[in-house]
């Protein structure tokens, strides 16, 4: 006998894997109409005429919440597609990411899709085919234009003024490691069976750490419907996704945040991608001086005990499941109970999204600072250093000239204030190189002149050091020469 779980945890689990079931009454807007009383008695009466089945755990029916969250059939398909699931989540499999992306409006801004997913003009080497729900790869840019045009026509339908998008673009992605041709065979599965009547597009993009396909689909089918995604369709598409993913070997799930300890709150795209980027986006600092002002008014943020509720309801339909699957006389009901317990163990702290990724962005560039290579000593730093080390009055070495009057001795002050003279004048060359000079030259120049300036170590010979001040400044004439010679055509690119 197969394991079942409990009606009412059955309908917990569904709470927490699966968005509240939206119900489409009608399809032509307005509230339905409520059936006739006459009709209602009818039927009371004809029921009550037929005897009722008998109670079992046999015959325990499923909720539609249920069957949303786990799919349809019996009890025991619904128990058992509902303890696969636990498993991977307890063994925190990857999950998949199935996201919307953009509208496109017109044949244009269709066809700069196409482009950007086909990476058209970026060289033969760069650009990649594009897949069509026709079983076709379109290369060619005047077969994009072509497609484009003919989706624009198709939603505008003769009506001029139409303003509706002509279609909607959508990413489906994996972490990092997993196959591409196995992703990308998945994602054009997924469209063929999710959009079997509309026209769409596909391309595989594995330039950044983690594989992905990007897929546009014609807002009107070819029957002349539009659609409108929503939550319900983004949850169905996540789970067929991981389906066709988990057919071709690999492990996918589709779980919501909040059965993971997360914050569900959805948030855009762009946030996301300024976090990867390293960059605090507004959404973040907003909601942190918020948490200050009620910080410092001595009042408790509502936002964490919203959070802290709905993590407490999730740990407690785990430990409901965990009791039932340790109660099961499967030792694989028992084994997934175990790895269960471990994940709810290990379940992270309620906390909101923005105050998760400061704290994390926090911990990364504290690592970062304490993993950072210590750097070698730049040219101006030793420049710096050999005029200390010269300006020393008490240890340093007697500067003596050779050529004439030798009884003629000169202290290495005036040595370091000609090195500080030369510091000043390569901060000055650093300050053009980073305008947009190249600073080759540049660093040639310093290396050279350190090299010269430190092979000393016993005295020092104030002519060598008046020869090195002399090749400075002819390098420093020649370089404002090159200087005012390149400004005289117009600004260099």
């Amino acid at each position: 006998m197969s394991f079942r779980f409990s009606p009412g945890t059955m309908d917990s689990m569904a709470g927490v894997f699966a968005p509240p079931k939206k119900y489409r009454l009608g399809s032509g807007g307005g509230s339905p109409k409520a059936p006739k009383a006459v009709g209602t008695m009818l039927g009371v009466a004809v029921a009550s005429m037929f005897p009722r089945p008998s109670s079992s755990a046999a015959a325990s029916p499923t909720g539609a919440q249920a069957k949303h969250a786990f799919g349809a059939g019996n009890h025991a398909q619904v128990s058992g597609r509902a303890v696969m699931i636990m498993d991977r989540t307890s063994r925190r499999v990857p999950e998949v990411m199935v996201r919307i992306t953009g509208r496109q409006h017109g044949g244009g801004h269709v066809l700069a899709n196409f482009a950007y997913i086909s990476r058209l003009g970026h060289g033969p080497e760069k650009e990649l085919g594009l897949e069509t729900s026709d079983g076709e790869v379109l290369r060619d840019g005047r077969d994009m234009q072509i497609l484009a045009q003919d989706w624009h026509e198709w939603e505008m339908d003769g009506d001029a003024r139409r303003k509706g998008a002509t279609s909607i673009s959508m990413i489906l992605s994996m972490p990092t490691g997993t196959d591409p041709e196995k992703l990308k065979a998945a994602a054009v599965d997924f469209a063929k069976q999710e959009f079997a009547n509309r026209s769409w597009v596909a391309g595989l993009h594995v330039d950044r750490d983690h594989p992905h396909v990007h897929i546009t689909i014609a807002r009107r089918d070819l029957d002349g419907r539009r659609f409108h995604p929503d939550r319900d369709d983004l949850f169905r598409w996540r789970q067929r996704f991981a389906e066709k993913l988990r057919d071709r070997g690999i492990e996918a799930n589709a779980t919501p945040t909040r059965a993971r300890g997360l914050d569900p709150t959805h948030e855009h795209i762009a946030v996301q991608k300024m976090r990867d980027k390293g960059q605090v986006p507004r959404i973040d600092v907003s909601r942190a001086d918020r948490a200050k002002r009620l910080r410092d008014k001595g009042i408790a943020d509502p936002v964490n005990g919203v959070l802290a509720s709905r993590h407490a309801t999730v740990r407690a339909t785990y430990m409901r499941s965990i009791t039932e699957l340790s109660a099961s006389p499967s030792f694989a009901d028992q084994v997934v109970a175990q790895s269960l317990e471990r994940f709810v163990a290990s379940m992270p702290e309620a906390e909101a999204n923005s105050a998760r990724a400061m704290r994390e962005a926090d911990e990364r560039r504290r690592v970062r600072d304490d993993l950072a290579p210590t750097e070698p000593l730049s040219t101006l730093d030793r420049l710096r250093a050999l005029r200390e080390k010269t300006g020393q009055r008490d240890d340093a070495p007697t500067v003596v000239r050779t050529p004439a009057k030798p009884s003629e001795v000169e202290r290495p002050l005036e040595v370091a204030e000609r090195l500080q003279a030369l510091i000043e004048r390569a901060n000055k060359l650093t300050e053009r190189a980073g305008d947009g000079e190249p600073p080759g030259a540049t660093n040639e120049h310093l290396r050279a002149l350190i090299e010269e300036t430190s092979k000393p170590i016993a005295p020092i010979e104030i002519d060598r050091a008046d020869e090195i001040v002399r090749q400075v400044q002819e390098r420093d004439r020649a370089q404002q020469e090159r200087d005012r010679t390149r400004g005289r055509d117009g600004p260099s690119r």
